[in-house]
């Protein structure tokens, strides 16, 4: 044989098993994930906060979720899958990992869907948090609402009430595979509370104030015209001084307001009549709530 015909055919086996090694590698890289490997690549992707990664290996999560997530103050560590009970499309994986310096275990359901094993809702956790006042809390940037399950990815979580530039009072939560975990919120106002709300009174007097022929309800004015004016059919008003507000997580009190209306009508004798009256003791009061991102003032 010649060294020719011994170079070509040595190529030629050479290239058989490049192609040979080169498909074994193709079927195995094509091959779907399984149950153990989508759980362990969930641990993983919940231990380097892999946000895209989640929402690839699990079921349909909200995008309040996974924003809440992003702000997770720790994360699992030393993730593990250590048995995998599989039964057609379904699957549970127990699994363990290091939260908040104790080694957890946790059970997670699979189910497989077009060939693709995913971790099923009831793998992530829940918070349900109450507060003393408000409707809504936070996590980072996501809101949820107050007494309603929040659906999360476990983590260790700060939980603030909401609107936070308004009300303090964070408390820390540890969420866990298939658990709801409680957590009660004292809030409290911040300085910033009081200064939004007296913004938020003085927008509503302004209104209040525009004049007309009827005396606005909510606004505390009081105009003693009735002895003097038969009929009344317009009311200018002007704003000296707005009451000074103070407050507290269900009401407020709002005082000392200085308001001048003049009152234009048929005085009680039957001619046209114009008087100015001036209070320098404007007072509204009402109750107080929050929505997620603002105070609400309820003027009696």
């Amino acid at each position: 044989m010649t060294r020719r015909r011994v170079w070509i055919l040595a190529s030629a086996a050479g290239l058989v098993l490049l192609i040979g090694a080169g498909l074994w590698i193709w079927q195995v890289s094509s091959r779907p994930a399984s149950a153990e490997d989508t759980a362990l690549s969930y641990l993983r992707a919940l231990e380097s906060g892999d946000a895209a990664a989640l929402a690839s290996v699990s079921t349909k999560a909200s995008e309040t979720s996974l924003t809440a997530f992003a702000a997770a103050d720790e994360r699992i560590e030393d993730p593990a899958t250590t048995a995998v009970d599989q039964s057609g499309d379904t699957a549970t994986a127990e699994v363990s990992f290091v939260l908040a310096g104790e080694t957890r275990t946790a059970s997670l359901p699979l189910s497989r869907t077009e060939g693709r094993w995913r971790v099923d809702a009831a793998g992530r956790g829940s918070v349900q948090a109450d507060a003393s006042t408000g409707a809504f809390f936070m996590i980072g940037d996501a809101t949820f609402a107050i007494g309603e399950d929040a659906a999360l990815f476990p983590a260790v979580y700060t939980v603030a009430p909401a609107p936070r530039e308004l009300l303090s009072g964070e408390a820390e939560v540890i969420v866990l595979p298939g658990e709801t975990a409680e957590v009660s919120l004292d809030a409290a106002l911040l300085p910033e509370a009081t200064e939004a709300a007296q913004s938020a009174l003085e927008e509503r007097l302004a209104e209040c104030t525009t004049g007309g022929a009827e005396i606005p309800a909510g606004c505390g004015i009081r105009i003693p015209w009735g002895t003097e004016f038969r009929a009344v059919s317009d009311i200018r008003y002007r704003i000296e001084a707005p009451p000074s507000l103070t407050l507290t997580t269900t009401h407020f009190d709002a005082t000392d307001g200085v308001l001048v209306a003049t009152v234009t009508g048929t005085g009680q004798d039957g001619s046209p009549r114009t008087t100015t009256y001036r209070t320098e003791s404007w007072l509204v009061r009402g109750d107080v709530s929050f929505t997620a991102t603002n105070i609400v003032l309820a003027p009696w």
